[in-house]
């Protein structure tokens, strides 16, 4: 069991993920490939899922740890995403997303109908997912994208995002 969760979760990652990565083939002028494209468009959406999810903790959390978790992934996760879009903006021709992807946007659906604990638990469950997920995008960046610009943005990123799952396993009660 204990090799078969792991197996499964990056089963998920890859099923999620590759589509999205299929549809973002587009190069730039500068060198970067369909991983540095994929890179945007992924890194993008999930940074846009993780904000609308943790908006959603102002109105539905019920504990002050929940709220001021969120509080941080809004502003880490839209000053990354403003930078991304800078970076991606321009003769490199890379589409950032402009909603979270579906998969995402199904957990915030979700997430909206609680309230309180119920909220607190599943927004701490979402929250260890989608940055293990936003890890492993970032993580392959860092070490194969193929534009200096993105790779340096990805490296530079990373501690954040692992600090976010770190707190987020936190708030899951170590998970």
């Amino acid at each position: 069991m204990s090799r078969t969760l792991p197996r499964l979760m990056a089963t998920a990652f890859l099923v999620t993920v590759m589509p999205m990565a299929a549809l973002a083939q587009h190069t730039d002028s500068k060198g970067g490939s369909p991983t540095d494209a994929g890179f945007v468009t992924n890194a993008s959406g999930a940074g846009l899922a993780e904000i609308e999810a943790a908006k959603l903790a102002d109105t539905n959390a019920g504990s002050d740890k929940v709220k001021t978790f969120a509080h941080q992934i809004i502003a880490d996760h839209t000053k990354a995403g403003e930078e991304l879009k800078t970076l991606a903006a321009g003769d490199r021709g890379y589409a950032t997303a402009e909603q979270p992807p579906p998969a995402n946007q199904k957990d915030i659906n979700a997430l909206q109908m609680l309230h309180g604990a119920a909220f607190d638990k599943e927004f701490a469950k979402v929250m260890v997912a989608d940055h293990q997920k936003a890890v492993a995008i970032f993580e392959v960046e860092a070490e194969k994208g193929s534009n200096k610009e993105l790779q340096a943005f990805a490296t530079k990123t990373l501690p954040v995002l692992k600090e976010h799952l770190k707190m987020a396993r936190a708030l899951d009660g170590g998970k």
